[in-house]
Protein backbone atom coordinates (compact mmCIF):
# COMPACT_ATOMS: atom_id res chain seq x y z
CA UNK A 1 0.00 0.00 0.00
CA UNK A 2 1.15 3.43 -0.92
CA UNK A 3 2.65 5.32 2.59
CA UNK A 4 1.38 8.04 2.03
CA UNK A 5 -2.54 6.52 2.18
CA UNK A 6 -1.76 5.19 5.75
CA UNK A 7 0.31 8.28 6.78
CA UNK A 8 -2.70 10.66 5.63
CA UNK A 9 -4.88 8.04 7.49
CA UNK A 10 -2.87 8.27 10.67
CA UNK A 11 -2.72 12.14 10.34
CA UNK A 12 -6.55 11.95 10.49
CA UNK A 13 -6.54 9.69 13.64
CA UNK A 14 -3.86 12.19 15.64
CA UNK A 15 -3.90 15.29 14.02
CA UNK A 16 -0.33 15.28 14.08
CA UNK A 17 1.94 14.48 11.11
CA UNK A 18 5.17 14.30 13.96
CA UNK A 19 3.25 11.09 15.11
CA UNK A 20 1.43 9.51 12.03
CA UNK A 21 4.90 9.13 10.04
CA UNK A 22 6.90 6.49 12.36
CA UNK A 23 3.24 4.40 12.84
CA UNK A 24 2.49 4.41 9.24
CA UNK A 25 5.75 3.14 8.58
CA UNK A 26 5.09 0.32 11.45
CA UNK A 27 2.20 -0.96 9.90
CA UNK A 28 0.83 -2.42 6.56
CA UNK A 29 -3.12 -1.80 6.37
CA UNK A 30 -5.58 0.30 7.43
CA UNK A 31 -6.91 -2.05 10.59
CA UNK A 32 -3.46 -1.76 11.86
CA UNK A 33 -2.62 1.68 11.47
CA UNK A 34 -6.07 2.26 13.37
CA UNK A 35 -5.69 0.05 16.32
CA UNK A 36 -1.84 1.61 16.47
CA UNK A 37 -3.35 5.12 16.68
CA UNK A 38 -6.04 3.89 19.21
CA UNK A 39 -3.28 3.29 21.26
CA UNK A 40 -1.22 6.81 21.13
CA UNK A 41 -5.01 8.83 20.14
CA UNK A 42 -5.75 11.91 22.47
CA UNK A 43 -7.13 15.16 21.42
CA UNK A 44 -4.67 18.29 19.48
CA UNK A 45 -6.50 21.68 19.79
CA UNK A 46 -6.28 24.68 18.05
CA UNK A 47 -6.35 27.65 20.40
CA UNK A 48 -9.75 28.49 18.93
CA UNK A 49 -10.97 25.20 20.91
CA UNK A 50 -10.16 26.16 24.06
CA UNK A 51 -11.08 29.74 25.05
CA UNK A 52 -13.05 32.92 24.05
CA UNK A 53 -11.25 35.12 20.85
CA UNK A 54 -8.55 37.81 23.00
CA UNK A 55 -10.33 41.32 22.98
CA UNK A 56 -6.77 43.01 23.67
CA UNK A 57 -4.23 42.19 20.42
CA UNK A 58 -1.99 44.63 21.92
CA UNK A 59 -1.71 43.09 25.10
CA UNK A 60 0.84 40.11 26.52
CA UNK A 61 0.59 36.90 24.53
CA UNK A 62 -0.58 34.01 26.21
CA UNK A 63 1.71 30.68 25.53
CA UNK A 64 1.49 26.79 26.10
CA UNK A 65 4.11 24.63 25.22
CA UNK A 66 2.98 21.81 27.36
CA UNK A 67 -0.60 21.28 25.18
CA UNK A 68 -0.29 18.82 21.65
CA UNK A 69 -1.50 21.27 19.50
CA UNK A 70 -3.25 20.40 15.87
CA UNK A 71 -0.15 20.06 13.32
CA UNK A 72 -0.51 20.84 9.33
CA UNK A 73 0.28 17.98 6.88
CA UNK A 74 2.31 19.36 3.41
CA UNK A 75 1.31 18.42 0.08
CA UNK A 76 3.64 15.47 -0.39
CA UNK A 77 1.94 13.77 2.19
CA UNK A 78 -1.26 13.58 1.26
CA UNK A 79 -3.63 11.26 -0.47
CA UNK A 80 -6.14 12.96 -2.13
CA UNK A 81 -9.55 12.29 0.45
CA UNK A 82 -10.48 15.25 2.24
CA UNK A 83 -8.20 16.58 4.79
CA UNK A 84 -8.42 20.17 5.17
CA UNK A 85 -7.69 21.68 8.58
CA UNK A 86 -11.14 22.59 9.80
CA UNK A 87 -12.14 19.04 9.26
CA UNK A 88 -8.64 17.64 11.06
CA UNK A 89 -9.99 20.25 13.70
CA UNK A 90 -13.22 18.83 14.12
CA UNK A 91 -11.46 15.14 14.18
CA UNK A 92 -10.23 16.18 17.20
CA UNK A 93 -12.71 16.95 19.00
CA UNK A 94 -14.77 13.29 18.35
CA UNK A 95 -13.48 10.57 21.35
CA UNK A 96 -10.87 8.87 19.49
CA UNK A 97 -13.28 5.26 18.72
CA UNK A 98 -16.09 7.14 17.19
CA UNK A 99 -13.22 9.33 15.47
CA UNK A 100 -11.86 6.04 14.14
CA UNK A 101 -15.54 4.83 13.15
CA UNK A 102 -15.67 8.20 11.35
CA UNK A 103 -12.67 7.85 9.19
CA UNK A 104 -12.94 4.52 8.34
CA UNK A 105 -16.49 4.95 7.05
CA UNK A 106 -17.16 8.67 5.74
CA UNK A 107 -14.06 8.99 4.15
CA UNK A 108 -11.89 5.05 3.91
CA UNK A 109 -15.45 4.46 2.74
CA UNK A 110 -15.62 0.99 4.89
CA UNK A 111 -19.10 -0.48 5.13
CA UNK A 112 -20.29 -0.23 8.67
CA UNK A 113 -20.06 -3.94 9.82
CA UNK A 114 -16.08 -4.03 8.64
CA UNK A 115 -15.92 -1.07 11.11
CA UNK A 116 -17.74 -2.72 13.62
CA UNK A 117 -15.12 -6.12 13.09
CA UNK A 118 -12.58 -3.97 13.96
CA UNK A 119 -13.96 -1.34 16.73
CA UNK A 120 -16.84 -3.21 18.09
CA UNK A 121 -20.00 -1.59 18.58
CA UNK A 122 -19.41 2.04 17.84
CA UNK A 123 -21.17 4.56 15.94
CA UNK A 124 -19.41 7.12 13.74
CA UNK A 125 -20.28 11.08 13.92
CA UNK A 126 -20.63 12.52 10.37
CA UNK A 127 -17.99 14.95 9.96
CA UNK A 128 -18.08 17.40 6.45
CA UNK A 129 -15.25 18.41 4.68
CA UNK A 130 -15.59 21.99 3.71
CA UNK A 131 -16.28 22.63 0.28
CA UNK A 132 -13.13 23.17 -2.40
CA UNK A 133 -12.71 27.02 -2.97
CA UNK A 134 -10.32 27.45 -5.92
CA UNK A 135 -7.21 29.48 -4.83
CA UNK A 136 -7.17 33.41 -5.93
CA UNK A 137 -4.15 33.84 -7.21
CA UNK A 138 -4.28 37.55 -7.25
CA UNK A 139 -5.25 37.69 -3.75
CA UNK A 140 -2.71 35.39 -2.63
CA UNK A 141 -0.46 37.41 -4.37
CA UNK A 142 -1.34 40.74 -2.63
CA UNK A 143 -1.36 38.68 0.77
CA UNK A 144 2.41 38.06 -0.18
CA UNK A 145 2.84 41.27 -1.23
CA UNK A 146 1.54 43.17 1.83
CA UNK A 147 3.39 40.62 4.58
CA UNK A 148 6.67 41.19 2.69
CA UNK A 149 6.13 44.90 2.62
CA UNK A 150 5.01 45.11 6.08
CA UNK A 151 1.70 47.13 4.59
CA UNK A 152 -0.80 45.99 7.82
CA UNK A 153 -3.84 48.09 6.29
CA UNK A 154 -3.09 46.37 2.71
CA UNK A 155 -3.41 42.60 5.15
CA UNK A 156 -6.21 43.71 7.35
CA UNK A 157 -8.17 43.92 3.48
CA UNK A 158 -7.63 40.55 2.78
CA UNK A 159 -9.33 39.55 5.70
CA UNK A 160 -12.69 39.59 6.01
CA UNK A 161 -14.80 40.98 9.48
CA UNK A 162 -15.36 37.97 11.16
CA UNK A 163 -11.76 36.34 10.59
CA UNK A 164 -10.35 33.72 12.84
CA UNK A 165 -5.76 34.25 13.22
CA UNK A 166 -5.34 31.82 15.64
CA UNK A 167 -1.05 30.70 16.08
CA UNK A 168 0.02 27.40 18.38
CA UNK A 169 1.73 27.90 20.66
CA UNK A 170 0.21 30.50 21.53
CA UNK A 171 -3.53 30.64 23.18
CA UNK A 172 -4.55 33.66 22.68
CA UNK A 173 -6.63 34.00 19.31
CA UNK A 174 -8.53 36.96 17.48
CA UNK A 175 -11.50 37.07 15.88
CA UNK A 176 -12.10 40.31 12.87
CA UNK A 177 -9.55 41.77 10.17
CA UNK A 178 -9.35 44.69 12.96
CA UNK A 179 -8.03 42.94 15.79
CA UNK A 180 -5.80 40.59 13.10
CA UNK A 181 -4.55 44.33 12.51
CA UNK A 182 -3.71 45.68 15.72
CA UNK A 183 -2.14 42.05 16.77
CA UNK A 184 0.42 42.15 13.78
CA UNK A 185 1.16 45.87 14.46
CA UNK A 186 1.89 45.16 18.19
CA UNK A 187 3.73 42.11 18.16
CA UNK A 188 5.31 41.06 14.85
CA UNK A 189 8.87 41.61 14.98
CA UNK A 190 9.04 42.76 11.42
CA UNK A 191 10.23 46.44 11.40
CA UNK A 192 10.06 47.68 7.50
CA UNK A 193 9.79 46.28 4.24
CA UNK A 194 12.23 43.13 3.23
CA UNK A 195 12.07 42.04 6.94
CA UNK A 196 9.46 39.04 5.46
CA UNK A 197 9.76 36.56 2.67
CA UNK A 198 6.70 34.33 2.12
CA UNK A 199 7.55 30.81 0.72
CA UNK A 200 4.34 30.06 -1.13
CA UNK A 201 3.40 26.24 -0.51
CA UNK A 202 0.01 24.05 0.22
CA UNK A 203 -0.86 22.15 3.56
CA UNK A 204 -4.27 20.41 4.00
CA UNK A 205 -5.22 21.13 0.77
CA UNK A 206 -4.80 24.64 1.72
CA UNK A 207 -3.13 27.76 0.24
CA UNK A 208 0.39 28.32 2.49
CA UNK A 209 2.86 30.01 3.22
CA UNK A 210 6.36 29.62 5.50
CA UNK A 211 7.47 32.42 6.68
CA UNK A 212 11.23 33.72 7.18
CA UNK A 213 11.78 37.07 9.11
CA UNK A 214 15.31 38.69 8.81
CA UNK A 215 17.82 38.10 11.76
CA UNK A 216 18.89 41.79 12.01
CA UNK A 217 22.20 41.19 13.63
CA UNK A 218 23.37 38.93 10.79
CA UNK A 219 20.88 39.71 7.83
CA UNK A 220 19.99 36.43 7.63
CA UNK A 221 16.16 35.54 7.03
CA UNK A 222 15.32 32.42 9.50
CA UNK A 223 12.37 30.18 9.89
CA UNK A 224 9.72 31.86 11.85
CA UNK A 225 6.23 30.23 11.03
CA UNK A 226 4.34 28.30 8.48
CA UNK A 227 0.84 29.97 7.79
CA UNK A 228 -2.04 27.93 6.66
CA UNK A 229 -5.21 29.89 4.61
CA UNK A 230 -9.01 29.57 4.17
CA UNK A 231 -10.51 31.11 1.74
CA UNK A 232 -13.50 32.33 0.60
CA UNK A 233 -13.27 33.53 -3.28
CA UNK A 234 -12.38 36.63 -2.39
CA UNK A 235 -11.11 36.90 1.33
CA UNK A 236 -9.36 35.31 4.02
CA UNK A 237 -11.84 33.72 6.92
CA UNK A 238 -8.90 31.61 8.89
CA UNK A 239 -5.57 31.73 9.45
CA UNK A 240 -3.37 29.36 11.39
CA UNK A 241 0.84 30.35 11.83
CA UNK A 242 2.46 27.25 13.41
CA UNK A 243 5.51 28.15 15.08
CA UNK A 244 6.79 24.91 15.69
CA UNK A 245 9.90 25.05 13.82
CA UNK A 246 10.52 21.08 13.26
CA UNK A 247 7.67 21.67 11.10
CA UNK A 248 10.26 23.44 8.84
CA UNK A 249 12.01 20.11 8.20
CA UNK A 250 8.86 18.08 7.88
CA UNK A 251 7.91 20.21 4.99
CA UNK A 252 11.25 19.94 3.09
CA UNK A 253 12.04 23.45 3.64
CA UNK A 254 15.49 24.80 4.57
CA UNK A 255 15.93 26.45 8.06
CA UNK A 256 17.68 29.78 6.48
CA UNK A 257 17.48 31.26 3.48
CA UNK A 258 20.63 32.04 1.19
CA UNK A 259 21.01 34.70 -1.77
CA UNK A 260 18.25 37.11 -0.99
CA UNK A 261 19.21 41.23 -1.66
CA UNK A 262 19.79 43.18 1.14
CA UNK A 263 16.37 45.20 0.62
CA UNK A 264 13.88 42.45 -1.88
CA UNK A 265 12.21 45.34 -3.35
CA UNK A 266 15.49 46.54 -4.73
CA UNK A 267 16.85 44.19 -6.80
CA UNK A 268 15.16 41.50 -9.12
CA UNK A 269 17.69 38.47 -7.31
CA UNK A 270 15.69 35.28 -6.71
CA UNK A 271 16.75 33.48 -3.43
CA UNK A 272 18.61 30.28 -3.66
CA UNK A 273 16.85 28.12 -1.26
CA UNK A 274 19.28 26.00 0.74
CA UNK A 275 19.30 24.21 4.22
CA UNK A 276 22.17 25.63 6.48
CA UNK A 277 22.55 23.82 9.94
Amino acid sequence: MDDSRLIAHCYRMLGSITEAVPIAGGVSNYADATLACLARAGTRPLPSDLAAPSAHPESPLSESSEILWLEPIPEHLMDGRPIDLGLIAALQRIPPRERAASILHDIEGWPAARVTTLLGDVRPVPVVAAPTVVPDDALLTRYRAAFEQYDVPAIVTLFTDDAIWEMPPFTSWFRGARDIGRLISTHCPAERPGDQYLVPLKANGLPAFAVYMRDPRDNIHRAFQIQVLTLTATAIVHAVAFFDLSLFQTFHLPDLLQGLPPNLYDGTLKPHIERRH
